[in-house]
């Protein structure tokens, strides 16, 4: 423990006496005395006037223990937590009473927030603070919740602790894995290589984004005209109109039944989710607009079109809490009505599972009728175990019938993929620990050749 200034917290309910393992073992010792009951006349007077000394010095230790008042507990906790992170969780305790104290903290972690070490004990010094901080992992993405803290104050040595309770239960956030180290090289190189893009030129011309007024000029179209501007200078003003310099990002993000399944030590949304964080990531830097969606069979979340540095906290906020449902997504009805959202011709990037062309029938007429007017990437993930057994050598029957199997659903997933290519439809397939990085090098080589 290191000494800290005295931050404050609630008690939520009355005191409780908890024995130590110092009077367990005491009233253990004492447990033969009983014997002398059987052997000698009266012998249990020895053995109740120990267990009654033994009772009255704990009494008197928990008198001598400070009044709840004077002890208070604050929980203090990082400003966010990121999934695979590790963080620190820090506890202030101060005490305000005459004696020194053996405290212990019980805390209850939400379920994401995994402890690397236990919580120490310590000595706490009379009218002094003190903090305890220990490393936590998330292991989880969500929306979590601590309960209530315990604090377990005795005498050094003392047969009888005070348990106190105090009302801490404060949310926590798990965000996404946001960038790894081999991501923020690529990021670097980005920056290096791809730098005009990251900063367009200003080019007036048949755009439909404002830019300033002017004077109008005769045999101009008069839709440029604007009346209100004219109106109050006495003559016609027209619009300077520019080439939009952002282009427009929708990311929809599938969580279905189909991507609960357990790629590795994640669910293949996990893997989806860091994708489009880092895309969106890379899409504020190129100064585009980014749109957002996880649906199921309904809207889970949905993020309008923002630009510049306010995509990625909202992007965050909108992602953090999607999880997986056991539920059939409705390619038909909700892919449909996210689309119908984006007025402009947009880059749709759909992170989604392709099993066949039966199951995906209505994705893939979904995704066909978007194309007609806007620019779709399917991003769909290979999982590393089927592509092992369909390429393996069978030794026995069983292997040679997993082969098969996992040689059917290969084949019947690139049927699927290759109809939407066919239909004008990009696709991506790539490993779950590849994606982010080949997603962003897809998303450049678009850019850079124009195809939006």
């Amino acid at each position: 423990m290191s000494d800290a200034g005295p931050l404050h917290g609630a008690l939520s309910a009355r005191p409780k006496m908890v024995p130590t393992p110092r009077m367990i073992l005491w009233l253990a010792v004492g447990a033969p005395l009983w014997l002398l009951g059987l052997a000698v006349p009266g012998g249990w007077l020895a053995a109740a006037a120990f267990l009654a000394g033994v009772v009255m010095l704990a009494l008197l230790q928990y008198l001598r223990l400070p009044a709840p008042h004077s002890i208070s507990v604050a929980r203090q906790l990082p400003s966010r937590f990121n999934l695979e992170a590790v963080s620190e969780i820090v506890w202030s305790i101060d005490n305000r009473g005459p004696r020194t104290l053996e405290v212990r903290l019980i805390d209850t972690f939400p379920e994401a927030l995994q402890p690397l070490e236990p919580v120490p004990p310590g000595l706490l010094p009379a009218a002094r603070g003190a903090r305890v901080q220990i490393p936590v992992r998330a292991v989880r993405r969500g929306d979590f919740a601590f309960s209530d803290l315990y604090l377990r104050c005795r005498l050094p040595g003392g047969l009888i602790a005070k348990e106190l309770r105090f009302g801490l239960g404060e949310r926590v956030k798990v965000y996404p894995r946001v960038l790894a180290a081999d991501e923020y090289q690529l990021l670097a190189r980005i920056d290096e290589r791809f730098d005009p893009i990251r900063r367009p030129r200003l080019i007036r011309g048949a755009g439909m984004e404002w830019e300033s007024l002017r004077e109008y000029l005769p045999g101009e179209d008069l839709r440029n005209v604007d009346w209100k501007a004219s109106a109050r200078r006495g003559c016609l003003i027209s619009r300077n109109l520019r080439v939009e310099r952002g282009q427009q990002v929708a990311i929809l993000l599938d969580s279905g039944r189909l991507m609960a399944n357990r790629i590795g030590r994640y669910p293949r949304l996990e893997h989806a989710v860091n994708a489009a964080v880092m895309l969106s990531f890379v899409c504020s830097k190129r100064g585009d607009f980014v749109s957002l969606a996880a649906f199921s069979n309904r809207i889970e979340s949905f993020l309008p079109a923002t630009r510049g540095s306010a995509v990625m906290p909202r992007v965050l906020e909108t992602v953090y809490k999607v999880q997986s449902r056991e539920v059939e997504s409705d390619y038909w009805e909700v892919v449909a009505q996210i689309i119908s959202k984006f007025r402009k011709r947009t880059l749709v990037v759909m992170l989604t599972e392709v099993l066949d062309s039966w199951g995906s029938s209505g994705l893939a007429r979904n995704l066909i009728r978007a194309a007609r007017r806007h620019l779709v990437l399917c991003v769909v993930m290979t999982d590393p175990a089927v592509a092992r057994l369909a390429d393996s050598i069978p030794e026995d029957a069983e292997s040679a019938y997993l082969k098969a199997a996992a040689c059917q659903l290969r084949l019947d997933r690139e049927l699927a993929l290759e109809t939407m290519r066919s239909r004008g439809i990009l696709v991506l397939e790539t490993q779950p620990r590849k994606l982010s990085v080949q997603l962003v090098r897809r998303y450049l080589e678009i850019r850079q050749e124009g195809l939006q």
